[in-house]
């Protein structure tokens, strides 16, 4: 999923599917698709063009942000090829310094990479 710009939403407007898909960046079927399927509330049903508020569109977008993030501890990762918080392999964890200094203490950078236990895909994360 894209991180839709809901900035430039007005919560107090109505849109209808041709503004939706001009202000997010998808076509016209996504925007029906998140009516007909995932719950996107319209103000009425059965009166054409379908009108969708603006302060239920910005839920609507930060409710499906919200359920795509995946916290995880510090000994965990995210692996994009299982779709799921995993740990890694034993011994196969290496810290590597990226070369960049960061933060208000000019930190350096370090990036932590392991092997996936499930699949055996590389995972890294910054730390």
């Amino acid at each position: 999923m894209q991180n839709y710009n809901y900035n430039k939403i007005k919560s107090k407007d109505s849109y209808s599917m041709t503004e939706i898909s001009a202000l997010l960046g998808v076509s016209r079927k996504t925007c029906r698709r998140w009516i007909k399927n995932e719950g996107l509330e319209v103000v009425l049903k059965g009166v054409y063009p379908l009108l969708v508020m603006g302060d239920v569109l910005i839920d609507f977008i930060k409710n499906k942000r919200a359920k795509r993030k995946m916290p995880c501890a510090i000994n965990q990762f995210v692996c994009f090829k299982c779709h799921e918080v995993v740990e890694a392999k034993t011994g196969s964890e290496q810290i590597i310094k990226t070369g960049k200094r960061i933060g208000k203490d000019n930190h350096e950078q370090l990036r932590k990479i392991g092997g996936c236990e499930r699949c055996g895909t590389e995972v890294g994360k910054y730390v």
